[in-house]
């Protein structure tokens, strides 16, 4: 939505608040939410994959640690992980515990937050595909100084109901990145929350890799080391590229109405006032965890130096409550933005250049590596039409 006013004089019949109003929410946008393509010839073909075709199958979702009760992105994932489980993996991109990761024993809270975990277990315990856990920043007790300990508690309780191999990663509330090779890809498990610690030496003072810059230096060698044969996926849970609120984007309704952040149904209008939230987020009282604040810069510019030596196929990651699939640029071939796990809490959502696709709606992203060697890339929702985005990654193969 872009105001333009063509006579200034009429502003002198209004007050000094709604002139403010105007000017902060003039050029902002509209979000999306019906789907958006960059083109038609982006939009889904109805392609039929059979299980024959398929090698193995990645299933990406973030965000789903406030589900609801039969909540529809999970249902729909389900389906999907039981089409072929045993040649899929499910990978729940970080924030799996609202609002602060797993509290202790007989704690307050506790039990809410393992019905929320749950939720996201019993899809992999059901479907009997594998699935893997990586934290956010409010599996880290939302940036608290007690996150580890969160984290391993919430590492201790999903590892104590999936047997088999650990299903939190990585490990131990380490930063070092971990590899699981599945038939066709290369992925690399990232805990990103390493980037907006203040002093990471002090908070992972036990760990081999105990700061951003030996993070990186294990990455170096993890994508050096990497066959050509297997294409590199890298998952976590901070998107290097997002067109949402996380990534510095505010639209009309969160001026206009910007209580709909806090409750979904709460449509006052609070003209001005309501601007002063996105104007302080994006200046003065920037959150660490948005791409403006310079932990995410500084993240961004190390994650694309060391990706350039052998460019991952995709950057998957949740953090923005929406579903969006962009060029990579020099980090990777695409980034997927995969945070929509949770349908009570989507967030607004534009589009960019870089921008294939995006829509503000529950779902997730599905990526098939066949046997033919095509690589298929589809967006998933709940809902009459199931797939709503599809793009061969690899065409030229």
């Amino acid at each position: 939505m872009t105001i333009r006013i063509r006579n200034f004089n009429i502003l002198r019949k209004y007050s000094p608040t709604l002139i403010l109003f105007i000017f902060l929410v003039s050029g902002t946008g509209c979000s999306h939410v019906n789907p958006y393509y960059r083109s038609d010839d982006l939009k889904p073909s109805n392609i039929t994959i059979t299980k024959e075709q398929i090698k193995s199958r990645i299933l990406l979702i973030g965000d789903s640690g406030q589900p609801q009760k039969n909540e529809p992105g999970l249902a729909k994932l389900l389906q999907w992980a039981s089409f072929i489980p045993e040649k899929t993996t499910l990978f729940f991109l970080g924030d799996n515990i609202y609002p602060a990761g797993m509290p202790p024993e007989n704690s307050p809270g506790r039990e809410e937050a393992e019905w929320r975990l749950m939720a996201q277990i019993n899809v992999i315990q059901k479907s009997g595909a594998e699935g893997i856990f990586i934290p956010g920043n409010h599996d880290w007790a939302h940036n608290g100084s007690s996150g580890r300990a969160a984290v391993r508690r919430e590492a201790d309780f999903i590892n104590g109901i999936l047997t088999g191999e650990d299903n939190f990663l990585p490990m131990n509330g380490c930063p070092e990145p971990a590899i699981m090779d599945v038939d066709g890809a290369r992925i690399i498990i990232l805990d990103t929350h390493v980037w907006y610690e203040d002093e990471p030496e002090k908070i992972f003072a036990d760990c081999p890799s105990s700061s951003p810059e030996k993070v990186f230096e294990e990455l170096h060698q993890i994508i050096a080391g990497t066959s050509p044969d297997l294409k590199i996926v890298v998952v976590g849970h901070h998107p290097l590229v997002s067109f949402g609120p996380r990534g510095g984007h505010f639209f009309w309704k969160d001026h206009l109405f910007p209580l709909t952040r806090l409750v979904n149904w709460l449509w006052i209008p609070l003209p001005a006032i309501g601007s002063l939230y996105p104007l302080a987020r994006s200046t003065f009282l920037k959150n660490r965890n948005d791409s403006g604040s310079p932990y995410h810069k500084k993240m961004k510019v190390q994650l694309t130096e060391v990706f350039c030596q052998n460019k991952p196929l995709i950057y998957a990651a949740g953090h923005d409550h929406s579903l969006q699939v962009l060029e990579g640029g020099a980090a990777s071939d695409y980034l997927v933005v995969s945070g929509a796990g949770s349908h009570g809490k989507l967030y607004d959502v534009g589009h960019g250049d870089e921008t294939l696709f995006a829509h503000r709606h529950t779902g997730f992203m599905a990526v098939d590596f066949l046997n033919d060697g095509r690589i298929l890339l589809r967006t998933v929702e709940p809902g009459e039409t199931e797939v709503v985005f599809e793009l061969w990654l690899n065409e030229s193969k």
